[in-house]
């Protein structure tokens, strides 16, 4: 599965020039500076980490990858996460969708794992917005009892730059449920902070501040 999908991003980024010329091939780019790495409510860093992005996308299909610095002692000696992903997104009116798969790789421990991810948005009002992802890993061999994660998501747009979220989560067959809640500043195309409080069941809750920087090849 990793040359699949390593090969897949590969030839679309040799065939970029004449694809771009053709159908209008996108790019952007960011990091993420974080005062830790949370995922699904459990830190996955002890501090501060750091989180570059890529991404092309056309005509609604994209491919990207995605990295983070993650904590030795909390990822069984990992210190860095690699995702590389793909998939297809879109609206119909108020709804939105996107359907894609994630790879996930670690620098010591090598092929993690992978979920297929199915998102789900509506656009309830000009500032409301609701949403649902489902998360499936159809590997049965790396972790039985939680393959399937079900979250729903609310956004409030207070103005053009200030905006609150939440989320509400559970992984299922036995496992954890989570929660978060937080705001988001635009301080102007490029650059957004926000301040989120993650929470679950089996751990302590914690506060993320974050700093965003998002640009666009094109």
């Amino acid at each position: 599965m990793r040359l699949i999908i390593a090969s897949s991003v590969l030839a679309l980024a040799v065939a970029a020039p004449g694809l771009a010329a053709a159908q209008e091939l996108k790019f952007s780019g960011g990091a993420t500076i974080a005062s830790k790495y949370v995922a699904d409510g459990i830190e996955q860093t002890k501090g501060i980490a750091v989180q570059p992005w890529i991404e092309g996308e056309i005509n609604g299909f994209y491919f990207g990858a995605w990295m983070s610095n993650v904590d030795k002692a909390l990822l069984g000696g990992d210190s860095v996460e690699t995702d590389l992903y793909f998939g297809y997104r879109g609206e119909a009116g108020i709804l939105s969708y996107d359907i894609g798969y994630t790879r996930y790789y670690y620098n010591k421990s090598g092929n993690c794992c992978g979920d297929l991810i199915l998102s789900m948005g509506v656009a309830a009002t000009d500032k409301l917005g609701l949403g649902l992802k489902i998360k499936h890993n159809p590997s049965t061999s790396t972790n039985p009892a939680k393959q399937s994660n079900l979250s729903v998501s609310a956004d409030y747009a207070f103005t053009d730059q200030f905006s609150m979220g939440a989320t509400y989560g559970k992984v299922t067959k036995g496992g954890m449920t989570y929660w978060s809640v937080g705001g988001s500043y635009a301080i102007n195309d490029a650059f957004g902070i926000g301040l989120t409080w993650y929470d679950t069941d089996v751990s302590k809750g914690v506060a993320v501040l974050s700093l965003d920087y998002a640009f666009s090849f094109n």
